[in-house]
C-alpha cells in the first residue's frame, strides 16, 4: 500500500472527517484518515487502482477541495474570499430590513421591503455562497452524522421556504403590504458562519505546516564516496552501505554508523538535549543532526522512510489519527437538535392537517410547521461558541497564550494529569555554571581556554567569568575529554574525569560524586599537572517550575516528567520539584507511547514540551502545550503555545479555558431559552412574526453581550516558589 498525505482547504470539524472517512470506506483498495486540525487526509491505497488525481477527484465529488500545489492553495483562498465578500454585499440590504422586525424606527427603502426583491437577493446567498453547506449536509446525512452544517441548512432553508410562501400567499390575495419575512435570517446565518470559518482558516495558516517544517529539516544532498571519488548526490540517490563524508559544521544527511573519525554531534533538534554528544568510531548518528568539530565518515544504514526523521514525521501523523477527534459542543447539540426539531415540525403539520385543521387547506397546516423550523434557526446557536472563543483567545493573547482552535476550551476542564518534558521546559534548556570549587584566581585560566571552544559547556563557563581573558597558545580540542592550551607558558587542561585518567591525576580533593548524584556535569582545570579547581555545570530549573507543580497538585492534577535524560538527573530534578512520576531515558519515538500509557489509566493528559522529539507526544496528548522558546515543530503540533518561558501560563491557560467554557454554556442557555419559548408558540399557530423577529434578534444580542462579559475575567495569582 502507498501512503499519501493531501491538504484539503475546507475541512472544518469532526463531521467533515466522518463524511470523508465514511465515503472512502465504501471504496475498495483505499483507506482515508483525516487530520482535522491540520486539514489533511492521509490515504493508504493501491497504486494499481488509484493515483493522486483520482483521489483528489473523489474528494471533489463529496464537496471537498484538495490542495495539490501552491496555485490551488491560492485559488482556494481566493474562492473563500470571493464567497465572503459576495455574502457581505448581499446580506447588508437584507440586514437593513431586520430593523423593521425589531421595531426600530429607521428609514428602510420601500423596495427592500418587497418580498420578491428580498427573494432575489437571498437566492444567490443560499444556493451559491451556501453551496458548501448543502454539499456537507448531503454527505452528513448519508454518513448518519448530523452536524452544524445540517443545522445551518435546516434553518436557512426553512426561513427561505417560509418567506417564499408568505410572499406568494400575500401576493395572490392582492395585499399591498408585505408580511414580515425571514429572508434576512437566511443571509445572516450563512454570513456569520462563513466569517467564523474564514478567520479560523486564517489563524491556522499563520502557523507553518508542522510536517512540511519537519521535512525541510532534512539535508537535501550528501557527499558520498563512489569509485574512489567524492561526489554530491541527492539523498534520494544514496543507498544503504554507501559511505558519506561529513565535514565540520555540516548536517549528517542520513542515519548511519561512524567508520572513521570522531567528533561532537549536536542532536538537540531530535533529542531536545542541549549537550552535544561525543561520537567515536562505531557510534550511531541520526540524519539531519549537525557534525560540529571534525570530519567523519559515516556508513549509511537507513534511507527514505526508514530514517529516524521520517519515522518522527509518520509518528506525528499517526498519533494525530489515534488521538480522538474532539467534537464541538455545537456539533453534538446539532446531532440531537436537528432530528428533534424536524420531528416536532412533522408532528405539528400532521396535527394541523388532520386534527386541528378540520378540513382547512393544507397551507394552514404548512404555515405553523414551517414556522417551527424558522423559529428554531441556529443563529444564536451558531454564535454561541465562536463569539466566546474569539473573546477568550483575545484575552489569552495579551497574556502570551496562543490557542490553535476551539477544541481546547472544551477539553481543558477535564485535564487531571500533565506530563512535562525536562530540558527546555522545566529547565532553561542551556547549561550554566552552578558551582566552582578551588582557587578563585584559577578561574581565569579555565575561562580563557574555554573561550576558544564552541561547546555549550564552554559558553556556560565564559558567561560566569567577569574579567579579562589571558592569551592562549597551541589551543587543542581533545575530543570527548576536554581542551588544552598554553597560557603564560603553563600547560593548562580543562576537561572531564576521563581526561584526568589519561593524565594519571586524582581529583581527590574535590567531592565530585556529590555533584554527579545531583545530575550535574563536572569538569576540572589542570595547570602544570596539578588539579586546581572543579567546575560543576547544570541545566537550571525555571524559576516558576516548582510553584506550578505545587499548584497542579493542589488542584488534584497529577504531574509527570518524561525525558530522554539519564535516570539520576531526571530523578534529582523531579525530587526538587515534587514530581513523583518520572519516565527517564525515554527515546524520542517512545514519548507518545508514554502519554498513551497514562491515558489508558483513565486520565485526560496534557503534555508540555519544546523539542522536535516532543512533537508526537504533543499530538498524542489530549492537550499539547508548546513552550514558545522551543522548536517550530513543537509549536505547530501543539494545541496551545506559551509565548514565554513562564510555566505559570499553563495554569492561566486552563483557568481561562474554564471561564470560556462556562461562558459558552451560558450562551447555549440563552439560545435554547429562546427556542423553548418560541417553538410552542409557533406550533400552536399563535406566533406573531414581529415577536419572532424580536426574539431572534434578542437571543443573538444576549449571546454577543455575554461573550463580551469575558473581558471582566481576572487571572488568579499563583504563588511561585523559588
Amino acid at each position: 500500500m502507498t501512503r499519501k498525505t493531501m491538504k484539503v482547504s475546507n475541512i472544518t470539524c469532526a463531521q467533515c472527517a466522518k463524511s470523508i472517512e465514511t465515503y472512502f470506506d465504501t471504496l475498495d483498495d483505499v483507506d482515508a484518515k483525516v487530520l482535522v486540525t491540520s486539514k489533511k487526509v492521509i490515504f493508504n491505497y493501491k497504486e494499481e487502482t488509484y493515483d493522486q488525481d483520482q483521489l483528489a477527484n473523489h474528494l471533489r465529488i463529496i464537496g471537498y477541495y484538495p490542495i495539490l500545489n501552491s496555485e490551488e492553495m491560492e485559488k482556494a483562498k481566493k474562492r473563500d474570499l470571493i464567497d465572503l465578500i459576495l455574502a457581505a454585499v448581499l446580506t447588508f440590504p437584507l440586514l437593513w430590513t431586520m430593523f423593521v422586525h425589531l421595531g426600530i424606527p429607521i428609514y428602510v427603502p420601500e423596495i427592500l421591503m418587497n418580498g420578491f426583491v428580498q427573494w432575489a437577493i437571498a437566492t444567490p446567498i443560499l444556493f451559491y455562497v451556501g453551496r458548501r453547506f448543502f454539499q456537507a449536509t448531503y454527505h452528513q446525512i448519508k454518513g448518519r452524522n448530523l452536524g452544524m452544517d445540517t443545522l445551518v441548512v435546516l434553518g436557512t432553508s426553512a426561513a427561505y421556504i417560509f418567506s417564499i410562501y408568505q410572499t406568494l400567499t400575500y401576493s395572490s390575495h392582492g395585499m399591498q403590504h408585505m408580511p414580515d419575512l425571514y429572508f434576512e435570517t437566511t443571509a445572516v446565518i450563512i454570513f456569520m458562519v462563513m466569517i467564523g470559518n474564514f478567520f479560523e482558516n486564517r489563524v491556522k495558516e499563520k502557523t507553518s505546516d508542522a510536517l512540511q517544517s519537519l521535512i525541510s529539516l532534512g539535508a537535501k544532498e550528501a557527499r558520498v564516496r563512489r569509485d574512489g571519488k567524492e561526489i554530491m548526490l541527492s539523498v534520494d540517490e544514496v543507498q544503504p552501505g554507501d559511505i558519506m563524508i561529513v565535514l565540520a559544521n555540516e548536517k549528517i544527511a542520513l542515519d548511519g554508523i561512524i567508520i572513521k573519525g570522531k567528533s561532537y554531534v549536536d542532536e538537540a533538534m531530535i533529542t531536545g538535549e542541549p549537550m552535544p554528544s561525543f561520537k567515536d568510531v562505531g557510534a550511531s548518528v541520526i540524519g539531519s543532526t549537525l557534525n560540529m568539530i571534525e570530519t567523519i565518515e559515516v556508513k549509511v544504514t537507513a534511507v527514505g522512510s526508514d530514517t529516524v526523521l521520517a519515522n518522527i514525521i509518520q509518528m506525528v501523523e499517526d498519533t494525530a489519527l489515534i488521538k480522538p477527534k474532539a467534537q464541538r459542543i455545537a456539533d453534538k447539540i446539532a446531532a440531537l437538535f436537528v432530528p428533534v426539531v424536524v420531528l416536532i415540525s412533522i408532528i405539528v403539520f400532521i396535527l394541523w392537517a388532520f386534527v386541528i385543521g378540520g378540513g382547512h387547506p393544507l397551507g394552514e397546516a404548512f404555515a405553523p410547521a414551517i414556522a417551527v423550523l424558522v423559529i428554531s434557526c441556529p443563529c444564536a446557536l451558531g454564535l454561541a461558541t465562536p463569539t466566546s472563543i474569539s473573546v477568550g483567545s483575545g484575552i489569552a493573547f495579551k497574556e502570551g497564550i496562543l490557542y490553535k482552535g476551539g477544541e481546547f476550551f472544551e477539553v481543558a476542564n477535564k485535564i487531571n494529569a500533565i506530563a512535562f518534558d525536562k530540558t527546555g521546559t522545566l529547565t532553561k534548556g542551556h547549561p550554566e555554571l552552578s558551582d566552582f570549587l578551588g582557587e578563585k584566581d584559577t578561574l581565569v585560566y579555565s575561562a580563557s581556554l574555554e573561550k576558544h571552544s564552541n561547546h555549550p559547556i564552554a559558553k556556560s563557563i565564559t558567561d560566569a567569568f567577569d574579567g579579562d581573558y589571558l592569551e592562549v597558545e597551541d589551543f587543542e580540542v581533545m575530543l570527548g575529554k576536554g581542551v588544552k592550551g598554553i597560557i603564560n607558558k603553563r600547560i593548562v587542561y580543562v576537561g572531564s574525569l576521563n581526561m584526568l585518567k589519561d593524565l594519571k591525576l586524582d581529583p581527590k580533593t574535590f567531592d565530585y560524586n556529590l555533584y554527579l548524584s545531583q545530575g550535574k556535569t563536572v569538569f576540572f582545570t589542570v595547570i602544570d599537572s596539578k588539579v586546581v579547581n572543579m567546575l560543576a555545570v547544570e541545566d537550571p530549573i525555571k524559576e516558576t517550575a516548582k510553584g506550578v507543580i505545587s499548584e497542579l497538585k493542589r488542584r488534584n492534577i497529577t504531574p509527570y516528567m518524561i525525558t530522554g535524560d539519564q535516570q539520576i538527573t531526571a530523578e534529582y530534578i523531579a525530587s526538587l520539584l515534587g514530581i513523583e512520576h518520572v519516565f527517564a531515558e525515554v527515546l524520542p519515538h517512545e514519548k507518545a507511547q508514554k502519554i498513551l500509557e497514562i491515558q489508558q489509566t483513565g486520565k485526560v493528559v496534557a503534555f508540555v514540551g519544546d523539542g522536535i522529539n516532543d512533537a508526537p507526544a504533543l499530538k498524542m496528548a489530549d492537550v499539547g502545550f508548546a513552550v514558545g522558546s522551543g522548536s517550530d515543530i513543537a509549536i505547530d503540533t501543539s494545541d496551545v503555545t506559551l509565548m514565554s518561558y513562564d510555566l505559570g501560563l499553563v495554569i492561566k491557560a486552563i483557568d481561562l479555558s474554564l471561564a470560556t467554557l462556562k461562558n459558552i454554556y451560558l450562551n447555549f442557555f440563552w439560545a435554547f431559552a429562546y427556542n423553548i419559548v418560541m417553538i410552542p408558540l409557533a406550533a400552536s399557530g399563535l406566533l406573531n412574526p414581529s415577536l419572532a423577529g424580536i426574539g431572534m434578534g434578542f437571543s443573538s444580542i444576549m449571546v454577543v453581550l455575554n461573550a463580551l462579559s469575558l473581558n471582566l475575567f481576572k487571572f488568579k495569582n499563583i504563588p511561585m516558589e523559588a
